[in-house]
């Protein structure tokens, strides 16, 4: 009776014991991770174009100590060593990656990376000195442990992925605060275009160096509509005022073409393509503005000129609003049945043609190849 009694009182502290070390979850802490330096290999320091596709750098770290047998995901983060060693505007991403959790070692090619440095508030197209480490995460976002292994800096010469750009420079002014025509990607060189308010004046076309720099440009002179690269002769605009200018410098062609700007479509009551209300060009602001009541949920668009033959079309998406929303050009050639009614919505459902809010409708086209709009309720 006594030894059962023994065995009794001992099962039931051990019962006891076991109930309280596994009465509580299990707590994680941050105890770091390393990135191993002598796995990152990079070859080579040079970033092209061409060879997007070849592998960077491999890189290789330990598992992230969470303080307990856990699995964690994993991104590379990268900043500017020397412009900002404590990572305050770092960028980060799973380019090239696509781990499984607790992966612990990834491929980077040159492309990927490349991206990674153009989203640097500090990139530029000269050699860097850039750190880089590796982010854990544990859990969810809204209560997820993160941690970071150390940093590890590499030297490196990216492209830049941003649009070239001409600048159309007057005389005597300077390239950097001239007007802009834009390409439209970086690796393309032959469409450039820019709508730009021009005085009276004599006119060269600027091409910035491949940092994008005018400290030492390329000029061009004209012959005609030929572009001649040093060319001593200027293009003379005889007439103040508003152009579309593109250019190409594959075929060393260029050409100007005046304009006005307006706003049509269903909704601003003079129906149909052929018909716009003309806009106001603001030289301060270098906007196009117009206060107008539209018909609540017809749609509107914007034009250059009047008629059936505009320079350009502008299409939008959604429904126009106070947010500064983006308006592309529609590619040639139009059809007036396509755009008869414009492409962006008025706020608001459609009940009758007297049924209107009235806007002031505000247009940028001073950016190349980033044009946008907004409409702001105009209460009077």
């Amino acid at each position: 009776m006594k030894n059962i009694l023994k065995i009794s009182t001992l099962l039931f502290a051990i019962i006891t014991l076991w109930s309280c070390t596994n009465d509580k979850d299990p707590v994680v802490s941050a105890n770091g991770f390393e990135l191993r330096k002598d796995a990152s290999v990079v070859s080579p320091s040079v970033l092209l174009d061409e060879n997007s596709a070849s592998v960077f750098s491999r890189f290789e770290w330990d598992r992230a100590n969470n303080g307990v047998a856990t699995a964690s995901s994993y991104v590379l983060v990268i900043s500017d060593h020397d412009a900002d060693p404590n990572f305050t505007n770092a960028v980060e991403s799973t380019f090239g990656f696509n781990l499984a959790l607790d992966a612990r070692e990834a491929n980077i090619t040159q492309g990927d990376f490349n991206t990674l440095l153009n989203q640097l508030p500090t990139f530029n197209c000269n050699e860097m000195n850039i750190d880089v480490r590796v982010k854990s995460k544990l859990g969810v976002s809204t209560n997820a442990l993160y941690q970071y292994s150390n940093p590890v800096t590499i030297a490196v010469k990216g492209y830049p992925k941003t649009l070239p750009i001409l600048a159309f420079v007057k005389d005597g002014s300077s390239a950097s605060n001239s007007a802009k025509l834009a390409s439209v990607d970086y690796k393309t060189f032959t469409n450039y275009e820019g709508y730009m308010y021009l005085e009276a004046g004599d006119y060269k076309f600027y091409k910035p160096d491949a940092c994008g720099e005018f400290s030492n440009p390329s000029i061009y002179g004209v012959s005609g509509s030929t572009l001649v690269q040093a060319g001593p002769t200027s293009y003379t605009i005889t007439t103040t005022g508003h152009y579309l200018v593109k250019a190409d410098l594959v075929a060393n062609t260029f050409s100007l073409t005046s304009y006005s700007f307006g706003i049509f479509g269903a909704a601003t009551r003079p129906f149909g393509f052929a018909n716009i209300t003309p806009m106001v060009y603001d030289v301060a602001s270098k906007t196009w503005k117009l206060t107008i009541e539209l018909i609540n949920g017809k749609k509107f668009g914007f034009k250059t000129g009047n008629g059936s033959t505009p320079v350009s079309i502008f299409k939008g998406t959604g429904t126009g609003s106070t947010e500064i929303s983006p308006i592309t050009v529609v590619p040639t050639p139009y059809v007036a049945a396509d755009y008869g009614d414009g492409t962006i919505k008025a706020p608001g459902d459609y009940v009758d043609l007297n049924t209107k809010t009235k806007y002031d409708v505000i247009v940028d086209i001073s950016n190349p190849r980033n044009y946008t709009y907004q409409l702001v309720l105009n209460p009077n």
